[in-house]
């Protein structure tokens, strides 16, 4: 039997549904992605299954004795507990339990006590029992919290405090862990950790994310919810992307099919009906009755219209141009906190039409020297220790939204920004804006759609030097993909500073490594980075010494490397013209270019697998 078993499970939010006829399960042991949306029902579908949530229709069946822990977005513990207390909450609690039904028992409490302290120890148990503390303790260690041990859980830092939520989820002994966005505040070594845990962990995993790395590593099946409906696809995100695309095209030539089917019925009801009405006789009248019920019945099981997606983000940059050599140029930068130097002397330069992200670790300073950075705006004349260029207008993406502080309407900005007339509407549609946001006050937006306006004014500004602190933070995937889009047409300079390894991938081409309290450049992508240096497993990795088979292992890995960068370049051209070809109506070569995709795909798993053993 499942875990849990969801079977038609609908569900509404004053008066309006969120998703209908749902039918989900899932086994021991399995790993799921669950995407979507913002806003289409991710979120409440997990806190149905969690049990927190029974306002619905339908039913949901679990296996008796089941222990689900959902871990939220946002976990934000009281002030008092240290991260300790707070993992051993459920388990002093069942102490406690214990111990007054061990009264009851003493005093003749009857069979009822008696069962439920059966029941009781054995949860008790299952918690660690009396090993409880030592158990919380390993578990805080694998979580890499084991410093912060004692400490109190508030104290911790936002990522910290999304980890320590999960070592909690651990402590209760789940069968099932529900994590809703496990990623958030995450830096690169907290996300390697999480891989590394979701990967490893031998109970049931569901999980809500946009962060397609992380999905493709993790996951053996992916879960979408789209317009209120529920639609499930074997393997990782890559894979789940190839297989909608052939599915797509498919659909498109079904429906072709059907539709073709469709008319000729039409044509001949209409012919039967034009003699029935000019002849008296009842066998026309027969025979046109049974035409309109086959024509209703292909219609009813006619495969619906594939509708490309109207409420996707398109993202334009239209840059103003620029003659400059230099973007940036940073030299003896300095910043500190009190006596908390985040650097010291450090510098690098950025050309005009590179595209570069700044890389490290969660409070080395990325952010602070972005903020500084912006603020040297239309100062190259002057001797300070960040120069951009005179001509560069600069588009600025901020982690925390302050573009937009303070009071006011979105129309209200746009017009401080010099929008006119119905300008900054029109804008706005392309971002899934409607008319309504421009009266609304900037403050009332969700995270997403700040950061959706964040980009709509850098477009709007017609910036040539897009500085972005975490610009895909909030966005849902195909707002990600949008961005990439958009991105990958823009002929000027990028900084970025992001945790999304898919997006920098696809992003930027150079890194500049936050390292001693300078910065160090890094000429290659992202990917090579993190493979050869940044991941935490490759660090201090040597080839030994002695090895006369080593110069041809590198040629051939080279060899290896290069393949796999053609091929994946050639996949995701792929991807792109069977999307174009699906919107264009263009089923077949839809089907044709998802095929080869797909066939490129899985040459590039034997390559990668090759590339792994010609790495070892």
């Amino acid at each position: 039997m499942p875990l849990i078993e969801l079977i038609d499970v609908s569900k509404d939010y004053d008066g309006d549904p969120i998703f209908a006829g749902v039918d989900f399960a899932i086994e021991g042991g399995e790993k799921i992605g669950l995407i979507g949306r913002n806003g289409s029902g991710k979120t409440s579908l997990l806190r149905i299954i969690a049990g927190v949530d029974d306002d619905f229709r339908g039913l949901s069946r679990r296996r008796e004795g089941l222990v689900v822990a959902l871990v939220p977005q946002r976990f934000e513990p009281p002030s008092g507990p240290t991260c300790l207390d707070l993992l051993l909450e459920e388990s002093t609690l069942a102490r406690e339990s214990l111990a007054r039904l061990e009264e009851k028992l003493s005093s003749g409490g009857g069979e009822a006590p008696l069962r439920e302290y059966g029941e009781m120890r054995g949860r008790y148990e299952s918690l660690g029992g009396d090993f409880a503390e030592e158990v919380a303790r390993r578990i805080l260690e694998r979580a890499g919290l084991g410093h912060a041990t004692d400490l109190p859980a508030a104290s911790l830092s936002g990522g910290e405090k999304n980890v320590l939520s999960l070592a909690r989820a651990l402590a209760g002994a789940p069968d099932l862990i529900l994590l809703d966005e496990p990623g958030n505040h995450l830096d690169f070594a907290g996300l390697d950790w999480l891989e590394g845990f979701i990967k490893g962990e031998r109970r049931a995993v569901l999980m809500v994310s946009h962060n397609r790395g992380l999905l493709d590593a993790t996951v053996s099946r992916i879960v979408e919810l789209e317009s209120g409906r529920l639609t499930e696809y074997a393997g990782g995100y890559s894979a789940y992307k190839l297989e909608k695309l052939r599915r797509a095209a498919g659909q498109g030539k079904d429906w072709q099919a059907d539709r073709k089917r469709v008319e000729r019925l039409e044509a001949l009801v209409n012919r039967f009906a034009e003699i029935a009405a000019s002849r008296p006789d009842p066998a026309w009248g027969k025979r046109l009755r049974a035409r309109r019920s086959q024509l209703e019945r292909e219609r009813e099981k006619a495969a619906e219209r594939p509708e490309p997606s109207s409420r996707r983000m398109s993202v334009a940059f239209a840059s103003t141009g620029t003659k400059a050599d230099y973007a940036l140029i940073a030299r003896g930068y300095r910043k500190a906190y009190g006596d908390r130097i985040l650097f010291e002397g450090a510098g690098f330069d950025l050309m005009a039409g590179e595209r570069a992200a700044i890389v490290g670790p969660n409070g080395c300073g990325k952010t602070s020297f972005l903020r500084d950075l912006v603020a040297s705006e239309g100062r190259w004349d002057e001797a300070g220790p960040i120069r951009v260029g005179p001509s560069m207008r600069i588009g600025y993406c901020a982690q925390e939204q302050e573009v937009f502080a303070g009071e006011g309407t979105v129309g209200e900005k746009f017009e401080s920004l010099g929008a006119r007339g119905d300008e900054a509407a029109k804008l706005l549609k392309r971002y899934l804006f409607d008319h309504s946001v421009l009266a609304q006050p900037v403050s009332s937006l969700s995270g997403g759609e700040r950061n959706r306006l964040q980009i709509a004014r850098a477009v709007f500004l017609g910036a040539n030097f897009l500085v972005l602190d975490e610009p895909t933070n909030h966005l849902d995937i195909e707002s990600r993909e949008a961005l990439e889009e958009g991105l990958a047409g823009f002929d000027g300079t990028v900084l970025v500073v992001s945790h999304d390894r898919w997006f920098l991938d696809k992003a930027v081409d150079r890194l500049i490594l936050v390292e001693g309290r300078s910065f160090v450049a890094y000429e290659g992508s992202f990917a090579e980075y993190w493979r050869d240096v940044g991941r935490p497993a490759a660090r201090g990795r040597a080839r030994p010494a002695g090895d006369s088979r080593g110069a041809s292992r590198t040629r051939d890995h080279a060899a290896l490397e290069s393949r796999i960068t053609s091929l994946e370049k050639r996949k995701e051209e792929l991807e792109r013209a069977s999307a174009a070809a699906s919107a264009a109506r263009d089923f077949r070569s839809a089907g044709r270019a998802a095929q080869e995709a797909a066939a490129a795909a899985r040459t590039l798993e034997r390559l990668y697998a090759e590339w792994e053993g010609s790495a070892r």
